[in-house]
């Protein structure tokens, strides 16, 4: 009798031990499986969120293959704020004036180049991007650079790379001859009337400033904004998206899961 109670008990206690052990392993398990924001999760998942214009997205990606910094750098290089256009005011109103939008349109230059010159995600694709939004960042960087110190050397509007179909506009600018500034004027302002939505009002407000005692400085003003400028303009480097950049970067993770708003 002594016997069958101490194997009865032997049964009990190796029974709780082993229960024990079990919840102990299980316990462990679900701290390894649990899931933080940018942080690795099961060894090689890791989380990364964005957003695009009308969704909010969160992304797992293999932590071994790319970091979070490179993915935050190759986003930079497409999201919502990734326009390469420089917000500098290129119509300076003084030679000191000129001087000083010099040095604030280089200063956002070499910020924006900067961030562009991360370290991205290690692939053809995106280092094709990268390139071709640096290319564009530059010659937007030289074009405003040129337009702004026309203020006071007009030669350079006749004298660059992008002045090779505006050789009209330039040459009224830079030219003393009032006659051929006021010619050219009107003639842009036909053109301009003929993709205006209301021709006859567009005419009449041309006229306005035609007649005006600073006609002279009106026309300087209306050819070098809807004439030279973009006529010069149209030869920047451009980088466009068909919607191709979205779909690369979301090839990027393991699972993409999208909350949008509607349209």
């Amino acid at each position: 009798m002594k016997q069958t109670l101490f194997v009865f008990l032997s049964s009990i206690l190796l029974l709780s031990c082993s229960d024990k052990q079990k919840n102990q392993t299980e316990g462990k398990e679900e701290t390894t499986t649990s899931t933080t924001e940018n942080k690795t999760t099961n060894g090689k998942t890791a989380i990364f969120k964005w957003d695009t214009e009308l969704c909010s997205n969160t992304g797992e990606y293999n932590s071994e293959k790319y970091t979070e910094e490179e993915l935050k750098n190759t986003y930079n290089i497409w999201g919502m704020h990734s326009s390469a256009y420089l917000n500098t005011n290129t119509t300076p109103t003084s030679a000191t004036d000129a001087e000083k939008l010099t040095r604030e349109l280089t200063a956002e230059y070499n910020e924006r180049k900067a961030s562009y010159n991360q370290k991205i995600v290690t692939n053809p694709y995106w280092e094709k991007v990268k390139a071709d939004k640096i290319h564009e960042l530059e010659d937007i960087y030289e074009l405003k650079k040129i337009a702004i110190e026309a203020y006071s050397n007009p030669s350079v509007l006749l004298n660059n790379r992008f002045s090779k179909n505006c050789t009209e506009y330039a040459k009224a600018l830079i030219s003393n001859d009032t006659i051929l500034l006021l010619k050219t004027w009107n003639n842009l302002a036909e053109k301009q009337k003929k993709n205006n939505g209301s021709p006859e009002k567009f005419m009449q407000r041309h006229l306005e400033k035609y007649n005006s005692k600073d006609r002279i400085q009106n026309a300087k003003q209306e050819i070098m904004t809807y004439g030279w400028w973009n006529c010069a303009n149209a030869e920047v480097y451009r980088v466009g998206d068909d919607g191709t950049m979205e779909k690369e970067f979301n090839k990027l993770f393991t699972n993409v899961t999208f909350e949008c708003d509607e349209p």
